[in-house]
């Protein structure tokens, strides 16, 4: 996991791989602290936070039921947010798209 050093936690610099969030989900719900610049808290309406919030952790919107609070400050410029969420619709749609990827690969192999 791609991480800097934080006060209270590691940082989150890039999303979690798949396995990443096989690894540390616990209850299909994972967390982490995120750097999120101000302008992005200011000019996003609360739902478009949390997809882009999402994004960062995940690299995918499904993140479900996130929830977010302010941990600190990186600079000027950065807050740093504890993010967390659901991730079992993400798990799903991931588990059926590798199922419908070998269905096809099987065909292809026929």
């Amino acid at each position: 996991m791609a991480t800097t050093s934080g006060s209270a936690q590691d940082i989150l610099t890039q999303p979690l791989t798949l396995e990443q969030i096989h690894d540390i989900q616990e209850n299909n719900r994972i967390a982490a602290v995120l750097p999120v610049s101000l302008q992005d808290v200011s000019d996003l309406s609360p739902e478009e936070l949390a997809d882009h919030l999402s994004i960062q952790l995940t690299d995918s919107d499904l993140l479900t039921d996130v929830q977010f609070e302010r941990v600190g400050v990186q600079d000027e410029n950065t807050v740093l947010m504890k993010v967390s969420g659901d991730v079992t619709m993400l798990l799903e749609t991931l588990e059926l798209f590798s199922e419908h990827a070998d269905e096809e690969e099987d065909e292809d192999k026929e």
